[in-house]
């Protein structure tokens, strides 16, 4: 029947719990981020660069400009304070653009929900007078449409929370993609050799992704429930929010794996320089000193054999990732090119 009051409207219940497991996720993923760096820099996973890379891309990134004269094992540290300083002067302005955004796009959520919502419910033996005449009654009586003014009002104060975790996750999430980039130029990866957190060194930077990886997935999920509910037909009402996260999904996966890519090589590379400098320091020969040159040999060896993964994930759980992340889009691709009916005529 078409009457959807509170405790019937099992959408609402799904999104209102995804909000609030969106704002833990978005705490945790804020925490990690404040840690990641000085935690790689304490484990040796990243070392400064003795000599700073510079190229027309970092100016065009601000790094020369906001570390020029600064010495090099300091580099990193003033970088990042400049970009939290600024976005510390910035913050302001900036929440004032995201809830200004995030109720606009809730203005657009509701009103694609007015005569479309419930279209997945509606029988399917129904004539189109009477379909029309059913998800009216069904807008009629649901406990957020227009007609109730204090479930309308709640709805809507709900919608735009909602929304504005969102745009925080890919706000925090642009400047972290910034750091990731800007941090090349000035720092390069290394690894803890000793091994103590089981990813050498990197567990900072995979629980960061880890966060990111499941923010989006969420919104995957989100955005499916969404464009069923309303009928995939009116799309374009969150057409804004499916934009956004056709862009943030290939920048959230390519930018990281870009950043990280060398990861390995590189810190193979500087611990077997180590290696060298060490057996060159004691005097040691090849020709000579065999059986002294052994643990190096075999500590040569060890780095060889090793992976280091720092955006390594479980099987099963990078899946999942993939179908909540793809799914969105590709529902909204299909009604573009094959438009889709959920329900009978």
């Amino acid at each position: 029947t078409p009457d959807f009051p509170f405790m019937r409207d099992v959408t609402s219940w799904f999104l209102t719990s995804v909000t609030i497991v969106g704002v833990l996720l978005l705490h945790r993923e804020w925490q990690h981020m404040a840690r990641c760096l000085s935690r790689l820099a304490n484990n040796g996973a990243l070392v400064y660069r003795e000599q700073r890379l510079s190229s027309t891309f970092s100016r065009l990134l601000g790094v020369d400009r906001m570390v020029a004269g600064v010495a090099p094992e300091n580099a990193l540290n003033v970088l990042v304070g400049r970009v939290v300083g600024t976005l510390a002067r910035r913050s302001h302005r900036l929440t004032l653009s995201l809830i200004a955004v995030s109720i606009v796009l809730a203005q657009l959520l509701t009103l694609g929900e007015q005569g479309s919502l419930f279209q997945t419910l509606a029988p399917d033996n129904l004539s189109p007078a009477a379909r029309t005449l059913w998800l009216n009654n069904a807008y009629a009586s649901w406990w957020a449409g227009s007609h109730h003014v204090f479930g309308y009002v709640l709805y809507q104060v709900l919608a735009t929370f909602a929304i504005f975790i969102i745009l925080s996750f890919q706000t925090a999430g642009a400047c972290a993609v910034y750091v990731t980039v800007a941090m090349h130029f000035v720092v390069e990866p290394s690894a803890d050799w000793l091994n103590r957190d089981g990813r050498f060194g990197w567990t900072p930077v995979a629980y960061v992704f880890r966060t990111v990886v499941w923010a989006n997935a969420l919104l995957g999920a989100t955005l499916t429930v969404v464009l069923v509910s309303l009928g995939i037909g009116n799309y374009g009402w969150v057409s804004g929010l499916v934009v956004l996260y056709i862009i943030v999904i290939p920048i959230s996966i390519v930018v990281p794996w870009l950043a990280f890519r060398r990861v390995e090589k590189n810190a193979k590379k500087l611990r077997i320089t180590e290696i060298e400098a060490a057996i060159k320091s004691h005097g040691l020969h090849e020709e000579d000193d065999i059986d002294k040159l052994a643990p190096y040999v075999k500590e040569i060896d060890r780095c060889q054999s090793i992976r280091i993964r720092p955006l390594r994930f479980g099987t099963a759980s990078f899946s999942t990732y993939i179908l909540l992340a793809v799914l969105p889009v590709l529902l909204t691709v299909a009604q573009i090119l094959f438009p889709i009916e959920f329900s009978g005529k």
